[in-house]
């Protein structure tokens, strides 16, 4: 996944690396500061101006003429480098576009991880990690058994061999995301799904909270720091996802909201839901839940815009069928579910779980919404 790409350099890039990160290792391996190598690498007919440093910004950005001089130093076309590097492919709104070969350092787009080192090897030299961004579904490494965190100096991780669900779910989200062209939005779509159960209360229940214990154990903090994590719902949110997928529950459900309206069909999908996820009670919750305000909980509830589309009768193409209202998407910043999710002061929380890496990473966006980049 890792693998490194023969070039005339001496420090390859690593796929889907940021191209800050492959500067970093490359100043550890030359022994010489990021600006002066920069100015190195990008030296050309015309002066080169270097903005910022990699403290102040982890990801480095290039305009057109810097990505050129980029392809010279390298040996490689550019489509090959973008290819490697994701944020080689556009330049940055702040980075003007002229003669002059630019680079400058800002915060990553999007969000992004520490590769395993086991992976990467010797490309790792002290305190140099390969940050890399990790698409759909590279937030878990099967063959050592780690959900990849974000710090930029440690490649810290959760040992997930006391977790096998979790695993289980990222061997079915990998044959998800191949299978599918949506189906990294349909994870997004499912992720908001669970999410608005787990607000209405569904972070206390049983599952959810033996698997805050264990989180907690091996990572050494305080339950209430694992419970915003991406990692406690997934193996939920990836079931729901395959369920949404899935052509064969998709007409049922059209036949279901032809015949007895777009309620049974609700019920109809729940029932089905919770069977997958181990919840058989999901249906009868969620309806005491709602009961009292259904046509409130209804206009901000995802699976019934979701039905709702599904089960239109001039139909829908598939790109509109996964469409998510920004309100109704996850929260991407860790503080921001936090402040859902707890009880005590969401403040202390964050720096608990920032102390143990867990405010960073994956986690689970729709495609057509720009990068965030959690806080670190």
């Amino acid at each position: 996944m890792h693998d490194p790409v023969l070039t005339p350099v001496r420090v390859p890039p690593l796929a889907n690396e940021l191209t800050g990160s492959w500067i970093r290792r490359m100043t550890a391996r030359y022994g010489l500061p990021a600006q002066d190598l920069l100015r190195g690498i990008l030296a050309g007919p015309r002066r080169v101006q270097v903005t910022g440093t990699p403290s102040t910004g982890l990801e480095l950005f290039l305009n057109t003429s810097a990505r050129a001089q980029l392809t010279r130093f390298t040996g490689l076309p550019l489509a090959r480098l973008t290819g490697l590097l994701p944020s080689l492919a556009t330049a940055h709104e702040r980075l003007v576009d002229d003669e002059v070969a630019r680079a400058a350092w800002y915060v990553p787009r999007r969000a992004w991880v520490a590769a395993c080192p086991p992976c990467t090897g010797r490309a790792c030299p002290p305190g140099r990690p390969v940050l890399v961004y990790p698409e759909a579904a590279s937030h878990v490494c099967q063959r050592h058994q780690r959900w990849l965190l974000a710090h930029a100096e440690n490649p810290v991780s959760i040992p997930l061999r006391t977790l096998p669900e979790v695993l289980g779910a990222h061997r079915r989200h990998l044959v998800l995301v191949r299978a599918h062209p949506w189906g990294a939005d349909a994870v997004a779509l499912a992720a908001a799904v669970v999410w608005s159960w787990q607000v209405q209360g569904w972070q206390s229940e049983a599952v959810w909270q033996d698997r805050v214990r264990r989180v907690a154990a091996v990572m050494g903090c305080s339950p209430t720091a694992v419970m915003p994590h991406a990692l406690l719902p997934y193996p939920e949110t990836i079931a729901v996802a395959r369920l949404l997928v899935d052509h064969r529950w998709q007409q049922r459900l059209r036949e279901a909201a032809a015949g007895d309206g777009l309620h049974d069909a609700a019920g109809l999908f729940l029932q089905e839901a919770g069977r997958r996820i181990n919840r058989p009670w999901l249906t009868d919750w969620l309806t005491a839940r709602t009961r009292v305000s259904r046509k409130d909980a209804a206009a901000g509830d995802p699976l019934h815009q979701w039905l709702q589309r599904i089960t239109a009768a001039t139909g829908i193409t598939s790109d509109g069928l996964w469409t998510l209202n920004r309100t109704e998407v996850r929260p991407i910043e860790y503080s921001d579910r936090a402040s859902f999710l707890i009880h005590s002061r969401p403040r202390t929380v964050c720096e608990e779980a920032k102390a143990a890496f867990l405010t960073g990473g994956w986690e689970p966006l729709p495609s057509s919404q720009p990068g965030h980049t959690p806080c670190q």
